[in-house]
């Protein structure tokens, strides 16, 4: 039987940003990962035919996160922006969400401090004194940037989202280098004295008591089970995961179930988004030499949402699909997202289908929802989220801790930065506890 000072479920940014931390303090620490690869939901592919990273899960640096700058920097790594040029449809260059930043200050202002209730709710109350058209853009917005159902997005921790958004900055940047590199290097930095990383290692059950937990793991590649003990347990795993371990069969989950949990779980939720991402022969989309748009905004197509690779100017181009759109495509399988995402760049571009398929290079797509280990692109806040993160994130007796980007708090779920401070954070706890 294996042991450590400290098990770590899951490898991506948030567990290994707190076994880093913990080995750094001299903590003996086990990092466990189900996939066959570190990095979790930040999932780069690298195309021979492209000069750019491909990135299947997460892209963006938003904003200038003071932790996950701090890391690029410290890891060699750099971040790129570029101008953001929005445009509604076939070369029409106004900005296709004017109103939006007006429309949502409205919905939002006092929901912070009033009674909590879902987004549906906020934006049927705004329907006698609004504009329909507001109403729609901002729900639309809504949908596809939260991954979100509006009958379930919560009216508090939404307003702590666009707060978030507001103190890290608008700016929209990318590492360069590729997501997929940050969590290698990251890796790379970890004491190996101090720190096993496990590939195909799954976690099926945890016993655990105050001071000893213990782990039953199938290891994939040697077909064999193992248990691995340990003082504590800090779990890293995406929210239907942690769902599966707290609510699964008694052979197979935690075990006892801490009693705030249960509660606290039913307020978060995992939201729905696919992305394709699609090369072509050349950037047909701009006239010309110039930069062209970096964001097209199409209506009621299945991926409605396009952006482009600039600043670079390789012929890549994403679409994006999020909430209750992007929910019924899951499960439908990558051939059927990549046909529905060319069907759609031909709509919101005003192009022959036929013919952008024929240019056509190279397709990408990874359907998180279907993907067993993820169930979900990212996770959104419902009614009382603020508090269910508050009780998730507080040690269970000293042995169980929680990270991840679904219990970041401070209005940072759902992104890269929210899960590696929530690392950072967990091992701290654990520190200070054991």
């Amino acid at each position: 039987m294996a042991q450590a000072d400290v098990l770590v479920v899951g490898a991506g940014i948030a567990g290994l940003a707190a076994a880093e931390r913990l080995a750094a303090a001299g903590r003996r620490d086990l990092v466990l990962e189900a996939r066959d690869r570190i990095g979790g939901r930040i999932h780069t592919a690298h195309d021979p035919d492209l000069d750019i990273p491909v990135e299947l899960g997460a892209e963006f640096v938003h904003g200038h996160p003071a932790e996950l700058m701090a890391l690029v920097r410290r890891l060699g790594l750099t971040v790129r922006s570029a101008r953001e040029r929005h445009q509604r449809g076939p070369g029409e260059a106004a900005p296709p969400l004017p109103d939006l930043p007006h429309t949502l200050a409205k919905l939002l202002d006092g929901a912070d401090r009033g009674r909590d209730r879902a987004a549906a709710d906020l934006l049927q109350e705004h329907a006698a004194t609004a504009r329909a058209r507001e109403l729609e853009t901002a729900a639309r917005y809504l949908e596809g940037f939260h991954a979100a159902d509006l009958s379930l997005l919560g009216s508090r921790a939404l307003a702590q989202n666009e707060k978030a958004g507001e103190e890290d900055g608008e700016q929209i940047q990318r590492v360069a280098e590729g997501y997929g590199t940050l969590v290698r290097r990251l890796a790379d930095t970890i004491d190996p004295d101090r720190c096993e990383i496990r590939l195909d290692t799954e976690v099926r059950a945890i016993r655990w008591r105050r001071g000893e937990a213990r782990a039953q793991v199938w290891a994939g590649g040697k077909a064999t089970w193992d248990e691995i003990a340990a003082a504590g347990v800090v779990l890293t795993v995406p929210l239907p995961v942690l769902r599966r371990l707290v609510t699964g069969p008694g052979s197979e989950r935690l075990e006892p179930v801490p009693a705030a949990w249960l509660g606290a779980l039913a307020s978060l939720h995992m939201g729905a988004a696919h992305r394709v991402v699609l090369g072509f022969d050349s950037r047909w989309w701009v006239a010309g030499e110039g930069d062209g748009p970096s964001f097209v905004h199409g209506g009621g197509e299945s991926f409605p949402v396009w952006w482009t690779a600039l600043p670079s100017r390789a012929p890549v181009i994403t679409g994006w699909s999020g909430g209750p759109r992007g929910a019924l495509l899951s499960g439908k399988g990558e051939d059927t997202m990549v046909r529905a995402a060319l069907e759609s760049l031909a709509s919101v571009f005003g192009r022959d289908v036929g013919e952008l398929r024929s240019r056509l290079r190279v397709a990408y797509a990874h359907d998180w929802s279907a993907d067993p280990l993820a169930g979900g692109a990212y996770s959104y806040g419902g009614i009382g989220a603020i508090e269910a993160r508050g009780a998730l994130v507080r040690p269970v007796e000293g042995t169980l801790f929680l990270a991840g980007e679904a219990v970041a708090e401070e209005g940072r779920n759902a992104t890269v930065h929210g899960a590696l401070v929530s690392g950072y954070r967990a091992a701290e706890r654990v520190l200070g506890q054991l």
